[in-house]
């Protein structure tokens, strides 16, 4: 019993001290190129801490056995999530490391040993194995203390890094000083709410109204210093190499497909061989049906072999992006021109080689080379690929529009000089990057190009909302508030129905929280209705069926409610402190170098 709760102890204390890291994610390093480009030995630096290749190594290890664990199989896209879960939590954890030193946070012996006796972690205490009768048993966990070596060092150890963090936190929420004002403005936003209809006046249902180049172009002028100076901004040119499979790579699946085609004929059971060998794991375990389809619903080199096939036939092996298919035609349901077959498949994927990696990074680095000495344009007309032109980013921002989170990559362009070249980087998705850095600016202005349509959408928008309230104005003014809402919707405009709203309510037929509509409403008295709100999405008028108050007399009584939205905003300013620290961290990120 003993043993089976170590396991699932270390589980839990992998699951309780990631909870301490605020991004939420949650043995060997898949694809690990040690010391490539000569960038050094570490993963990453926080600050001036080091993340080395072992501490990596070991983090994706237990993050995998925490997965497994948890019953999930380990494929493309978890060893991704992986591997990214591992860098969010070894980040974390340097800078919590930082931040308990700075504050000078000491955890003494007896405080440990206080805090393992007293205070086990509470998915430790939803164990089974340490409750009677559906309820935790104090003794059984403190005999288990007793009785096994290894798990009170799992304790001692989990106690260790957990009170430092605690009490870390614990200092923190203090300094935010949450005064009894400040839970009174919460729990009145909470609690401040209305009950009632609304009638908006949307704008989607209005006539179509006519928005020129002139006055989008005149709108982008009069509002460039306001609306669309930017900065700071860096903007690149670059080659992207993706790594796909080779003819090479097809022809050596090829082989063992051709095999598996010859079974076929010599009359082998084809459902039989398609759950051993078939690589589509939604067909395999049907014998590789794939049911009924029609034209357009297949890839064209599937379906031409496919429908070219009569009942009971099956085809030579037939490529595809996805791999080699064996095709076998169950039943052809029906002919002409809605054509539709039964059949099965065999499918076998073709992966890139290490020798296509190898091939496509080799391009990759000539591409660099070439783009140092003329240039990335020529590069590109050298190596026959094209251009591919970047969007602005902002230095505040993480993702590369087109590319996606790259630290390597934005640092080059947050930190070069206008005309440098980038290293050759690998982004999540394996593809090979050559970046040349075009524009580095401190202030920039969007380009009109690129926000025309945005103004245009605007322009539009606006003068239909115009349109509207004047439609709203007259409708207002020829009907009984008490037919507001009836006739309204027989009008056609959209009944939208309060229950509770309050402060940062969602409306969903907006699809926004709209603070003009909030405001409008929480003004009004019980049966009172408001005259026209005007918001940034068209026109209401709202009517408080029932308004309920904050009882501030009974919140003044209330401890345990004074003490929840303590914690809440005590939480909410301990993860803003936290997201500035991270902010302000130096972070190195060299895991592109590493191959992952």
């Amino acid at each position: 019993m003993l043993d089976d709760l170590r396991k699932r102890q270390k589980v839990v204390i992998y699951i309780v001290a990631a909870a301490f890291i605020l991004t939420g994610a949650g043995g060997t390093i898949f694809g690990l190129k040690e010391g490539l480009f000569g960038r050094g030995r570490y993963v990453g630096k926080v600050n001036r801490s080091k993340i080395t290749v072992q501490e990596f190594q070991e983090k994706v290890a237990e993050i995998t056995e925490r997965y497994r664990n948890q019953g999930q199989q380990i494929d493309d896209s978890s060893r991704g999530w992986i591997m990214s879960s591992a860098w969010d939590e070894l980040v974390n954890e340097k800078l919590w490391e930082q931040q308990i030193k700075k504050h000078r946070i000491k955890v003494s012996n007896d405080e440990v040993l206080t805090e393992i006796q007293n205070n086990p972690p509470q998915e430790l205490m939803q164990n089974e194995q340490l409750q009677t009768n559906g309820v935790f048993d104090r003794r059984k966990y403190i005999d288990a203390l007793k009785n096994d070596v290894q798990f009170y060092a799992i304790m001692e150890d989990y106690m260790r890094s957990y009170l430092p963090r605690k009490k870390l936190q614990d200092k923190i929420k203090k300094d935010a000083k949450i005064t009894m004002d400040s839970l009174k403005v919460e729990y009145t936003r909470e609690n401040d709410k209305v009950n009632g209809k609304a009638l908006w006046f949307d704008y989607n249902k209005a006539d179509s109204v006519y928005v020129s180049e002139a006055e989008v172009s005149k709108y982008y002028k009069d509002n460039k210093e306001t609306e669309f100076k930017k900065g700071p901004a860096s903007r690149i040119k670059y080659l992207l190499f993706e790594v796909k499979a080779s003819d090479r790579d097809y022809s050596l699946v090829k082989a063992d497909m051709d095999q598996i085609y010859q079974r076929i004929m010599r009359g082998e059971d084809f459902a039989t061989l398609a759950e051993t060998y078939s690589e589509d794991p939604g067909s395999a375990q049907n014998g590789g049906s794939l049911g009924e389809f029609g034209r357009g619903q297949m890839v064209p080199e599937f379906e031409k072999a496919a429908f070219a096939l009569k009942a009971g036939e099956v085809s030579k092996p037939v490529r595809s992006d996805f791999g080699w298919h064996i095709i076998r035609c169950d039943e052809v349901v029906s002919t002409g021109a809605d054509a539709k077959i039964k059949a099965s498949h065999i499918l076998m994927k073709v992966e890139p080689s290490d020798q296509t990696h190898l091939e496509v990074e080799a391009n990759a680095e000539k591409a660099q080379k070439i783009a140092k000495k003329k240039g990335i344009d020529a590069a590109a007309k050298e190596l026959k690929m094209e251009v591919i032109e970047g969007n602005w980013l902002p230095h505040d921002q993480e993702s590369i529009p087109g590319i996606g989170n790259l630290p390597e990559l934005r640092n080059f362009m947050l930190k070069k000089r206008e005309k440098s070249v980038s290293d050759v980087l690998k982004d999540r998705s394996g593809r090979y990057i050559v970046a040349y850095l075009t524009d580095n600016k401190k202030v920039y202005y969007e380009d009109f190009e690129t926000v025309k349509l945005q103004i245009k959408y605007r322009l539009e928008k606006n003068k239909k909302i115009a349109n509207v309230e004047k439609k709203a104005q007259d409708f207002l003014s020829k009907t009984a508030q008490a037919d507001y809402f009836t006739k309204g919707v027989d009008a056609g405009w959209t009944l939208v129905e309060l229950n509770g709203h309050k402060h940062k309510s969602y409306i969903s037929e907006i699809h926004a929280i709209s603070e003009e509509f909030t405001e409008a409403a929480l003004k009004l008295k019980t049966g009172q209705y408001s005259k026209l709100v005007k918001t940034k999405e068209g026109p209401f008028v709202i009517w408080a069926e029932e308004r309920v108050r904050p009882d501030m007399a009974a919140f003044a009584k209330d401890k345990d409610e004074q003490k929840r939205l303590r914690d809440k905003l005590e939480n909410a300013a301990f993860g803003r402190w936290f997201e500035q620290v991270k902010k302000d961290a130096k972070i190195v990120d060299n895991r592109s170098y590493f191959g992952f």
